[in-house]
């Protein structure tokens, strides 16, 4: 039977695109599958073992989950979420490398029986803008490059609540897990490694994002946000390569490539 060579990318939203993550996968030989479940789930397919016709997790060489603006249980109003947490429990159980990305990590922590609890529920507003990680785990393949980085971008309101024997990787004055380990080779990060300063332009360009990041931080968010965005490019753009291509050589090396 031939290695697995299949990393879906589920998306939620069409804007929130993998960026820095699509890149380290460049070149590798994988087949990258990318597709947004929440605009093909269709009421019928949500009652499927399979989601929205994904290989089983057999087939799979990795596994990422992107942002959303969705609350990690609204099973009901997104019935593909449920989808994803159960391929996310598969992919634990199968050794399968995976990684979330925010709302990604968000289900990743449910997958492992976590709970997740919004702002309001913690008193706390969302956490949006461009900030330092703070007590990295260096040991760490994945976030611990990190540590040395300018800033990161927050954009979430929801948290994961931490429980014992959960490996916290990283965390914020206001968010206490801001990245957290799930098995050997399973990674939830709360913040964007993956954007990009073109990319950030395109969220900052949708009416949504751009009204929630001037709820969030007053007049002038936008051009604040791009600004830090192009501020810290240059140095955390090789941290963030370092830590994707772990998560790259995990994947080639579940392929046998």
């Amino acid at each position: 039977m031939p290695a697995p060579r299949t990393v879906p990318i589920l998306q939620h939203v069409e804007v929130e695109k993998p960026g820095l993550i699509l890149e380290a996968l460049d070149g590798s030989g994988l087949d990258v599958d990318i597709r947004n479940l929440l605009d093909t789930q269709s009421a019928q397919s949500a009652q499927s073992a399979s989601p929205a016709g994904l290989p089983p997790v057999a087939d799979l060489a990795g596994l990422v989950v992107m942002g959303g603006p969705m609350n990690a249980d609204d099973l009901a109003g997104h019935p593909a979420l449920k989808l994803e947490r159960d391929l996310l429990a598969d992919a634990l159980r199968a050794g399968v490398p995976t990684l979330g990305v925010c709302l990604g990590a968000q289900l990743l922590a449910r997958a492992q029986g976590l709970t997740v609890r919004t702002g309001a529920e913690l008193g706390r507003g969302e956490e949006i803008g461009w900030a330092p990680l703070r007590d990295v785990d260096r040991d760490d393949p994945v976030v611990g490059p990190l540590a040395e980085a300018p800033a990161v971008l927050h954009w979430h309101g929801d948290r994961i609540v931490p429980a014992a024997g959960v490996q916290v990787l990283a965390r914020t004055d206001t968010t206490e897990c801001q990245a957290f380990r799930a098995g050997p080779a399973a990674w939830g990060l709360q913040f964007h490694l993956e954007v990009t300063p073109g990319l950030l332009d395109d969220w900052l360009a949708e009416p949504s994002f751009a009204t929630e990041a001037a709820q969030a931080l007053g007049p002038g968010a936008a051009d604040r946000l791009a600004a830090d965005a192009r501020a810290v490019a240059r140095d955390l753009r090789p941290l963030a390569e370092r830590s994707l291509a772990h998560l790259r050589s995990l994947f080639v090396a579940r392929a046998g490539l």
